[in-house]
């Protein structure tokens, strides 16, 4: 699969996220909606017992909803920063906490009765192989409950950067990419049981738009920080191109789904 020239290093994400780790979850609306979108695909899919890991789980937002419908599972948060794990423990969301990376799973191959990641794979530096990973550590017959954003994502952001020639923001697949690469990795998919998710939200000037970005983490991008001329001539094409009822857009678009390890 092939991915933007300029992925940003693991320790600029880490440390991108270990900033933010205090106020995400206020910041993070698109994020929780679709963590309660996902939460609620797993309809009995957990027993007690179980043990389940959230890649890249961050502070445990999913972890903390999945444990309030399910008695004597054990949840492992797994996420490249570590205050975001900190505030997880301190909660008590995880059982089990591990600063790891999603790229290079810790976990013991056919361990997991179930695993989730939500909107966490666009940061994966190889996401075929961070999903065989995943895929390895499930038990078979075992269910990945997943979002992703995909391609679309961020559009006004995405199409304003290449117009100046910067770096991409992310890793954003199309649909047909991220199936494929869910086939590869060794699970079973339907179609039917992946839904899309698309959220235009509403800004009043393009600063707010970044900085709402900026607040949940998806700008640690490759590549040199923008001069503030450059992020003045950002803003500004932003608005001109953009502006419409004075607000100006951003645009979410992702997958929500639900796929299997293959069965022997």
């Amino acid at each position: 699969m092939d991915l933007p020239s300029s992925r940003p290093p693991k320790s600029k994400i880490a440390a991108r996220f270990d900033r933010v780790a205090e106020t995400y979850e206020s910041d993070a609306a698109v994020q929780m909606e679709i963590v309660r979108r996902v939460a609620g695909r797993i309809k009995g899919g957990i027993g007690a017992g179980q043990l389940w890991c959230d890649f890249g789980s961050g502070s445990g937002m999913l972890v903390e909803r999945l444990q309030a419908m399910s008695e004597g599972v054990r949840f492992v948060c797994l996420d490249l920063a570590f205050a975001p794990l900190r505030r997880a423990l301190v909660s008590r969301r995880a059982n089990l906490a591990v600063c790891g990376d999603i790229d290079f799973s810790p976990i013991r191959p056919t361990t997991l009765d179930g695993a989730t990641a939500a909107s966490v794979l666009q940061w994966a530096e190889r996401p075929d192989e961070t999903l065989r990973g995943i895929a390895r550590a499930l038990k078979p017959g075992a269910e990945f409950y997943f979002s992703v954003f995909i391609d679309g994502a961020f559009a006004e952001l995405v199409e304003l950067r290449q117009r100046m020639n910067l770096p991409a923001i992310v890793w954003l697949p199309t649909f047909s990419e991220l199936l494929k690469a869910l086939d590869n990795a060794g699970f079973d998919v339907v179609v039917d049981e992946i839904e899309s998710f698309e959220k235009v939200m509403k800004f009043p000037d393009a600063l707010s738009a970044l900085g709402s970005m900026s607040s949940t983490g998806v700008t640690a991008t490759g590549g040199r920080l923008l001069s503030r001329a450059e992020l003045d001539e950002l803003c500004m094409n932003y608005t001109l191109t953009f502006s419409k009822g004075g607000t100006v857009p951003l645009t979410y678009r992702a997958v929500i789904g639900k796929v299997r390890t293959k069965a022997g």
